[in-house]
């Protein structure tokens, strides 16, 4: 089967904040290894608030991924219409996935803040990494069980 152009346009966008994530981090290497990466004394005073921010952030971002993105198991014997708006339409979901990808990616630019106030590349990964781990572990597969719904519905 082919997929629907909301299923495609839905991947790109969450490709598209992974891949940014990725890019944050060459940026983030390429200064490092340059020279050009500066220490600053805002570092510690911001290490704590914007710590805390960047675990909300995520949090945020999987509780709204829990609410908006899980597909409700319909048990309906087979033969049986599926009960009528139990799946978001296509362009709520994408939208409802943008929040969560948003959210999620908010700690990784919170990373590159530290970076850019003296941290070090480590501080970056730290944000970083729980970000994309967020986007192909909560919301990557939240998507691939909609769009599998949303199809064979489609198919009825």
């Amino acid at each position: 089967m082919q997929s629907s152009p909301n299923r495609l346009t839905w991947a790109t966008m969450v490709f598209a904040f992974i891949g940014s994530v990725v890019m944050y981090g060459v940026l983030a290497y390429i200064l490092a290894q340059s020279g050009a990466h500066t220490t600053s004394d805002l570092l510690e005073p911001l290490r704590l608030p914007v710590t805390l921010i960047g675990i909300a952030c995520l949090v945020v971002s999987v509780v709204w991924a829990q609410l908006r993105l899980s597909v409700q198991r319909e048990f309906v014997p087979r033969g049986f219409p599926a009960i009528a708006g139990a799946l978001p339409e296509p362009r709520q979901f994408i939208t409802h996935t943008i929040i969560a990808l948003a959210f999620a990616e908010a700690c990784a630019i919170l990373g590159l803040l530290f970076f850019f106030v003296g941290g070090s590349l480590t501080d970056f990964l730290l944000c970083a990494v729980p970000s994309v781990a967020v986007m192909l572990i909560v919301i990557l597969p939240k998507g691939g069980a909609y769009w599998q719904a949303w199809e064979s519905r489609q198919e009825e």
